[in-house]
């Protein structure tokens, strides 16, 4: 979930130095609308998935993608379903399955992304993000992540460039103004930075007072 991310944003860069998500957010493993599904088995499993009971859910899909082992829809989310139920290894075999026999997956390419920087390969999240960014530049899942591995890399003007594409895209995105807080604090942009956290802070996320206590004042 997105917000754990930045709760672990707010300790590391506190104390100067982190991924993932529940909005079902952008910090979730996979964030594909559901198929309306043409096999029962598969739709009911993905409307598990979709109501957050990941471990139903898998059971599941295990057992269609045994069934349908070159089924890109059930590999994605199958390894969505892993990833969320912490196997990373498992989670690793079906997202590189998906984009072996969908290279223009470009949700997948994020997706991995973000395992590689659950497992603090920040460089090879980096280049997920891009792939994925090259197959759909609007994608702003894949510009708010590629942000914070650039973050955890101490490449902070990166970083906050990527957020603020986010900004852009959605002016209201209270994380991603929080976000890039972090990374102009980072960038020694103090005031730049100040200005970020009360932006966030004044759009819904009142943790972001607790940083301007600690940071801007």
């Amino acid at each position: 979930m997105r917000i754990l991310l930045f709760l672990i944003l707010v300790f590391t860069s506190i104390v100067l130095f982190a991924q993932n998500e529940e909005k079902p957010a952008r910090l979730s493993a996979g964030q594909a609308g559901p198929t309306g599904g043409k096999d029962p088995q598969l739709a009911k499993a993905i409307e598990k998935y979709h109501a957050g009971d990941y471990k139903a859910a898998l059971i599941g899909l295990n057992i269609y993608v045994d069934n349908h082992p070159v089924d890109i829809e059930g590999n994605y989310y199958l390894a969505n379903s892993m990833f969320r139920t912490d196997d990373m290894k498992g989670a690793m075999k079906h997202y590189n399955k998906v984009i072996e026999l969908d290279a223009g997956h470009y949700k997948a390419y994020k997706d991995r992304g973000k395992l590689k920087a659950n497992m603090q390969d920040y460089r090879g999240s980096i280049d997920d993000f891009n792939r994925s960014l090259e197959l759909n530049p609007k994608f702003m899942d894949a510009y708010f992540n590629r942000g914070i591995s650039r973050y955890n890399l101490r490449q902070y003007k990166a970083s906050a460039d990527d957020f603020t594409k986010v900004i852009e895209d959605n002016p209201k995105d209270f994380e991603a103004y929080f976000a890039r807080g972090n990374a102009r604090y980072g960038n020694d942009e103090k005031e730049a930075a100040c200005k970020d956290y009360s932006k966030s802070a004044e759009l819904g996320f009142f943790e972001a007072y607790d940083v301007i206590k600690m940071k801007c004042n």
